[in-house]
């Protein structure tokens, strides 16, 4: 039973070291991002910037998008599910909910592949 309770604790462990927890959204800038958009970004950068977005989009959406940092301009809250990069190939998979007018960084760099309006569960969203 110790071992189950100790294999669940990490979950969240390792999903925050994957994906770092989004400053408010007054601390953290669009960028370049349209108003209505979800946008990723190829690389790191801090403050506004001209970093043309590896993926900008309105609507859902799913591909694969280099990702290091992540906006969401929209007023839907947002599931997306991303894939950490490895030398050969795609690695493990996760998702993670965005809230409206917010974003973050990856603590590595991830592909984005799908983008889709979170469907409210009660659960909350970062």
């Amino acid at each position: 039973m110790r071992l189950k309770a100790l294999a669940l604790a990490a979950v969240p462990a390792a999903f925050l070291g994957v994906m770092a927890s989004a400053p408010s959204a007054s601390a953290w800038s669009p960028g370049n991002c349209p108003v209505g958009s979800f946008c990723v970004w190829p690389e790191w950068w801090y403050g506004d910037t001209d970093i043309t977005p590896s993926l900008a989009t309105e609507t859902e959406w799913t591909g694969s998008a280099p990702g290091n940092i992540f906006y969401n301009n929209t007023s839907h809250d947002v599931t997306m599910t991303y894939a950490v990069v490895q030398e050969d190939g795609q690695g493990p998979t996760h998702t993670g909910c965005v809230s409206s007018i917010s974003g973050s960084y990856f603590t590595m760099p991830m592909n984005v592949t799908e983008v889709k309006w979170r469907e409210d569960d009660g659960t909350p969203c970062y």
